[in-house]
């Protein structure tokens, strides 16, 4: 029976509307979906006997401003074609104001770097596991053990980083917080293959992904401009990208775009959205390992990490803050729940077909949490696992221990995922 250590309060009772989608994806944002920041969140009691001893994770930055300004100029020069001939609907007078002010707060918050929300949510997460783990974490601290937090080299990373060990310090006084570490080898590139990149195309040309983009594009042109446009659906992506981004800057600009981002419209471009994602960072396509086996080293460096504390090494815990681009692969390599099936080289990813979604796997400071606990009578040691905060079962292919289906011991982990 699951026991509940906290929990989980109504959401829309704790947390702005912008920040509420921590279990739906009703805006339809995809991976740019913020995190929330709830009260408290879930996780399992440990078997009898059974103590905390090491916790590491990797988990997404926190929500951002746009990493450069190319997708805001294309879209610009779109508006100023449009103004120049005189083809810009009510709506879309509007566009150039709403552009500048939000390029203005992007401004003010540095491209690429977090805003309030995305700083708010990694203090968040460390808050709540000060609280799942305190007793855990103040032991660690009494002992003299350390607590490491590794980033890549983009700022954004470090920023979340900062943020998640003030969520710590707050509630553990004197819990050893070691200088962050520079870990490049988080950053993970495009893996689709042609096969995959074939797929893409084909959800881009998909009659109802084209009908959104147009419904959006002309939210802002006329019927007659838009028809002379060249691919319209990346256009109305670009716009698309403003609005999913906008919900995790709501904290420093009232600049939406929802105004010409229809949710009906948006469900569409997110779903083109996510099957990029899909085959560049996902599962991917049948038979094929690119889109998720850069991940292999991180995988390798959990299982490292876990290996020395248990042969008694210090550091305590493993704080790993990295990109979508990392957290995506690495829950497809691990077959994190909605990340473990492909798609055949013949039926491109579709919602209909397919579990995963980037609002799950790639949502902005989502993260894959392991927690060790040891028997100190036997020395047995059993690792759980939760992923966005919430405990997760591994599909069939890992056995879970005897003692609880959420618990496995560390051989059958290797076993299924090395």
């Amino acid at each position: 029976m699951l026991k509940l250590i906290s929990v989980l309060v109504s959401l829309a009772a704790l947390i702005g509307p912008a920040q509420a989608d921590i279990v739906t994806d009703a805006h339809s944002y995809a991976n740019q979906t913020p995190y929330g920041n709830p009260a408290t969140t879930n996780i399992r009691t440990p078997p009898p006997n059974y103590e905390a001893f090491f916790i590491e994770n990797v988990g997404r930055h926190g929500s951002r401003s746009q990493t450069n300004s190319d997708s805001e100029k294309r879209a610009l020069a779109v508006w100023n074609a449009a103004a120049k001939q005189g083809q810009l609907t009510t709506a879309g007078k509007q566009f150039d104001d709403d552009l500048k002010a939000f390029r203005a707060a992007e401004t003010t918050i540095g491209y690429g770097h977090l805003s309030t929300i995305g700083r708010a949510e990694w203090a968040g997460i460390g808050r709540r596991t000060a609280a799942n783990y305190h007793d855990f974490l103040t032991k660690a601290a009494a002992d003299g053990d350390d607590i490491r937090f590794r980033t890549t080299s983009i700022y954004r990373t470090q920023q979340s980083a900062t943020a998640l060990r003030g969520g710590l310090n707050a509630a553990i006084p004197g819990i050893d917080l070691k200088d962050r570490t520079v870990d490049d080898r988080m950053l993970i590139t495009n893996g689709a293959t042609a096969k995959g990149n074939a797929a893409i195309a084909s959800v881009l040309r998909r009659t109802d992904v084209r009908t959104a983009a147009r419904h959006v594009l002309r939210k802002l042109y006329s019927a007659a401009y838009v028809d002379r446009l060249s691919d319209p659906v990346g256009k109305a992506l670009d716009i698309y990208g403003m609005y999913a981004l906008a919900a995790g800057m709501q904290d420093d600009t009232d600049v939406t775009f929802s105004r010409y981002v229809p949710l009906t419209d948006a469900h569409y471009l997110g779903f083109a959205k996510d099957a990029q994602n899909f085959y560049r960072y996902g599962p991917g396509v049948k038979g094929e390992t690119s889109s998720y086996k850069q991940a292999r080293p991180i995988l390798t460096d959990f299982f490292s990490q876990l290996d020395k504390r248990i042969a008694g090494g210090s550091t305590a815990a493993v704080f790993r803050l990295a990109h979508g681009e990392t957290t995506m692969p690495f829950a497809a390599l691990t077959r994190m729940p909605g990340s473990t099936k492909q798609a055949s080289a013949g039926t491109p990813y579709s919602y209909g077909n397919n579990a995963w979604r980037g609002f799950v796997a790639g949502r902005m400071a989502g993260n894959i949490e392991w927690v060790a606990y040891r028997n100190p009578r036997s020395g047995g040691v059993l690792v759980t696992l939760r992923y966005n905060e919430q405990p997760v079962r591994l599909n069939s292919s890992c056995t879970p221990s005897d003692l609880d289906p959420y618990f496995y011991r560390v051989s059958a982990l290797k076993r299924c995922l090395l």
